[in-house]
């Protein structure tokens, strides 16, 4: 990829493959152009091998098929050398928000005394199997502090059973606040080191249009409030801000952003990240190239203030294939059935096999390889981050297993951000850019 004019004179070449840039001036990047047709001169071949050695200029079609192959067995091996476990302890949420993936999913049972038991003794077995010495679980739902019970007792069972193995427990709670208190952050704190991430919509207004409680009462100032209190009374634990994020909200994002610094919570939140909302009733995604220079803008402005840290390496370190496509990571519903993808969980005709059988089968969604039949795909410098994007939502969409779902406007905008101001913070610590990000 070629981000021109970054500075004058200068322009960055970077390799999605292995994350890398560099910087070339004109002339560079017109040798570079004339390769693609002709070898490179005598003068030229130096600089022509270190660009090859970066993966900046490959030898044709084979090589750039062999690189992303090897993308694609990084991308099984995940988080490496722990297991991932997905844990729906309910599907039931005692809110209704306009969007979400299980709002209209038909089972709410929550999970049962055995099946709880035996989704333990699935866990601890996959990490057996995979010899993890660190086992992390999201707890998520429906709302899965509607079922602290199970929260509380599977993760005393797991701390346990890893330290007999001589490994780690961590969790991350995934919740919509409402009923997130101090006093359960310190009873999971005692199991293990852990992360929350509180949904908030933007400000008042579009939070409380979008995250509703069934009688349609509004719950940003709750959730808000439970937030804080936690913050405070809980240091240890990681926080993240998350939010769903429709074109047009963005002074709505910004007060929130003001809400957030005005709290305290600057310099107390591990993340702030918005991301575009996926609208499963839809096959048109909601990722048009306005909401993602939206969502640029404020991710620079939570960096600005403190709420959003901007460390050395960021934005597209944090991209890869998801879950879906790991060797070692598992997503499990109510009634015990076993999934790669969250957002399939509670389908069963989605299930790759239960706690009590084990895994029988692997996952419809990738069983086709959409990424491989879109002709979008094909000519895409992200697909090795992507590989067909989020494939339970295009399922959810369309019902079919052989579609993708593209985001290429938002990779195209979020990759230039970071990549760009990556490097102007190496060469050009004193550009405007780099100061007005900082």
């Amino acid at each position: 990829m070629v981000y021109r004019d970054v500075a004058p004179g200068e322009h960055v070449l970077y390799d999605v493959l292995s994350d890398r840039s560099v910087g070339v001036d004109e002339a560079g990047l017109a040798a570079v152009a004339r390769w693609a047709d002709a070898a490179p001169s005598e003068a030229e071949r130096e600089s022509a091998d270190a660009l090859r050695d970066l993966g900046m200029v490959v030898d044709g079609a084979g090589e750039d098929a062999s690189r992303l192959s090897l993308a694609e067995a990084r991308a099984h091996q995940g988080a490496g050398s722990r297991t991932l476990v997905t844990l729906l302890p309910t599907l039931a949420c005692n809110l209704a928000c306009t969007y979400c993936i299980q709002k209209d999913t038909p089972e709410a049972e929550p999970m049962g005394d055995e099946t709880e038991a035996a989704t333990v003794a699935f866990v601890l077995g996959r990490v057996d199997a995979a010899r993890s010495p660190r086992l992390t679980v999201l707890y998520i739902g429906g709302e899965p502090l509607a079922r602290k019970d199970v929260l509380r007792r599977t993760a005393r069972a797991f701390a346990e059973g890893m330290r007999a193995r001589g490994g780690t427990f961590d969790w991350e709670l995934t919740t919509n606040g409402v009923g997130l208190r101090p006093e359960l952050v310190r009873e999971l704190l005692a199991c293990g080191p852990g992360a929350i991430k509180v949904t908030l919509d933007g400000h008042r207004e579009t939070h409380d249009a979008a995250r509703v409680r069934r009688n349609g009462r509004g719950t940003f100032d709750e959730i808000f409030d439970n937030l804080v209190a936690v913050a405070a009374a809980c240091p240890e634990v990681e926080l993240r801000v998350g939010g769903n994020f429709r074109e047009g909200q963005e002074a709505s994002y910004e007060r929130l952003l003001d809400a957030l610094e005005r709290a305290g919570l600057r310099g107390r939140l591990a993340s702030v990240r918005f991301k575009p909302v996926i609208d499963t009733r839809s096959c048109a995604s909601c990722d048009g190239g306005a909401q993602a220079d939206e969502l640029v803008q404020l991710g620079r402005s939570a960096r600005r203030r403190g709420l959003s840290p901007a460390p050395d390496r960021d934005g597209v370190d944090a991209l890869g294939a998801c879950e879906l496509h790991w060797d070692d990571a598992w997503t499990i519903d109510p009634a015990g059935r076993v999934y790669r993808c969250f957002a399939m969980a509670g389908r069963a005709e989605m299930a790759i096999g239960t706690v009590f059988d084990g895994v029988r089968r692997s996952d419809p969604l990738l069983a086709g390889r959409p990424w491989e039949r879109d002709p979008r795909c094909g000519a895409c410098p992200f697909i090795s981050v992507c590989f067909g994007g989020c494939l339970g939502g295009a399922y959810l969409q369309s019902g079919r297993t052989d579609q993708v779902f593209c985001r290429r406007e938002h990779f195209e905008a979020t990759f230039r951000e970071a990549v760009v101001r990556r490097y102007l913070a190496e060469f050009h610590p004193q550009s405007p850019d780099v100061i007005r990000a900082a």
